[in-house]
């Protein structure tokens, strides 16, 4: 084979994966995991089942692709290792980035749902997706710690769970959410909380180290 010709395949190849991995995507949005096959994905796609094991040996490697994907798409709006801005502007970077996903992904807020939902998907996840789960809880423990919580992994999961509602409620009546108003109050709320409780811990240790309070 030509070099050129194998520069096509290549790009055929590659044509072929991300139209599996796009149209795999509308359908678990659409019908779940478990209520998607591949035969569906293949007629779909407009391409032979056979095709679809040539690229993924599993219906599961092709949710995990996703994933992999999307995380390797969003984690750098929500965290970057050269972002030198001090704590609060980057989570208000990291609320807005969200909250933008929220009005402009909705194929990803539709997966989301129908995800957390599928029993299936919610095994594979406690089997194989802590990785995913970890990557982005760890660094957003520590921008919270950053930002002074006392109590940063609870504030962490209580924040994912305001998260969570909003993206339901949103995906039903997205008219009756003023989004750009939830941010601005979100971070306020939030941020204000962790100043505060980040002083009362700064005062505490300081008067320990006075001998003002009993360690």
């Amino acid at each position: 084979m030509s070099p050129r010709s194998k520069e096509a395949s290549g790009k055929m190849r590659e044509r072929t994966r991300t139209a599996i991995i796009v149209t795999s995507l509308e359908l678990f949005a659409k019908r779940g995991y478990s209520g998607t096959t591949t035969e569906q994905i293949a007629a779909k796609a407009g391409i032979s089942k056979g095709l679809i094991f040539a690229h993924f040996a599993t219906k599961e490697e092709i949710l995990f692709a996703i994933l992999d994907e999307q995380m390797q798409r969003v984690m750098p709006l929500f965290f970057s290792e050269k972002d030198e801005r001090p704590a609060k502007e980057r989570f208000a970077s990291l609320i807005e980035s969200w909250l933008n996903m929220i009005k402009e992904e909705p194929l990803l807020l539709r997966l989301s749902l129908q995800l957390s939902l599928d029993d299936e998907y919610r095994k594979l996840m406690k089997e194989k997706g802590k990785k995913y789960f970890e990557a982005f809880v760890d660094r957003l423990v520590r921008l919270i710690r950053e930002m002074g919580s006392d109590k940063p992994r609870l504030d962490c999961f209580l924040l994912m769970f305001v998260f969570d509602g909003i993206v339901a409620n949103y995906t039903v009546a997205p008219e009756l959410f003023p989004i750009d108003a939830i941010k601005d109050h979100l971070v306020a709320t939030l941020t204000s909380r962790w100043k505060t409780s980040g002083l009362r811990r700064r005062d505490e240790k300081s008067r320990r180290r006075r001998g003002l309070t009993p360690r």
